[in-house]
C-alpha cells in the first residue's frame, strides 16, 4: 500500500525530445565522436617521439610521476596540443554535416553555426553575397582565435631572456 502512494506521489516527467538542449546534446555527441579518435591517434604518435632518456634523466632526478608529466612530457607535447586545439577550434565554427542531416538548424535556431548560416543564405534564401559575407567574417573569426590561441601558447622561455639580457644591458 506505501509503494502505491510513494509512486502516485511523484509526477513522471516525459521527455521532451524536440528541446533544443536535445538537439545540442546529439551534436555534441557526435562531434566529439568524430574528433577525439585523430586527436588522440595525433598525440599518441607525438608521445612515442619523446626520447626516453629524458623521462629516465628525470625519475633519476628524483620526480614524481606528475612532476614527470608537468615538466617533461607537456613541454614535448605542446606543438601537438597547439595543432589538436587548433584543429578543434576550426572545426567546431565549421561543423556543416552533422547539422544539415541531423536538424537543418534545429529547433528555434539552435544548432545554427556559422557554416550552415553562410549555406543557409547562399543556397536556400538566395542571398549570395550575405552569404559570401558570413563566410568570410567565419574566416576571420578563425584566424582572429587561432592567432589568440597562438599568442598564448607561445615559447616563454625566449622572452625570458630577451628581457634579462635587456635589463643587464641596461645597467
Amino acid at each position: 500500500m506505501a509503494g502505491a502512494i510513494v509512486e502516485t506521489a511523484r509526477p513522471r516527467r516525459r521527455i521532451d525530445w524536440a528541446q533544443p538542449l536535445v538537439y545540442l546534446v546529439g551534436l555534441v555527441i557526435v562531434y566529439v565522436a568524430q574528433t577525439i579518435p585523430v586527436s588522440i591517434y595525433m598525440l599518441r604518435t607525438y608521445l612515442t617521439t619523446i626520447p626516453v632518456s629524458i623521462e629516465e634523466a628525470a625519475m633519476v632526478d628524483g620526480t614524481t610521476s606528475w612532476q614527470r608529466f608537468r615538466a617533461v612530457t607537456l613541454p614535448a607535447l605542446k606543438p601537438t596540443l597547439f595543432l589538436v586545439l587548433t584543429l578543434g577550434l576550426i572545426g567546431t565554427w565549421q561543423v556543416f554535416d552533422s547539422i544539415y542531416i541531423m536538424s537543418q538548424g534545429g529547433p528555434a535556431k539552435s544548432t545554427l553555426t556559422p557554416a550552415f548560416l553562410s549555406y543557409q543564405t547562399s543556397f536556400q534564401n538566395g542571398k549570395w553575397g550575405q552569404g559570401a559575407a558570413i563566410a568570410f567574417i567565419l574566416f576571420a573569426i578563425i584566424v582572429i582565435f587561432s592567432l589568440v590561441q597562438r599568442f598564448v601558447m607561445r615559447d616563454r622561455t625566449k622572452l625570458a631572456r630577451r628581457r634579462r639580457i635587456a635589463t643587464w644591458e641596461g645597467k
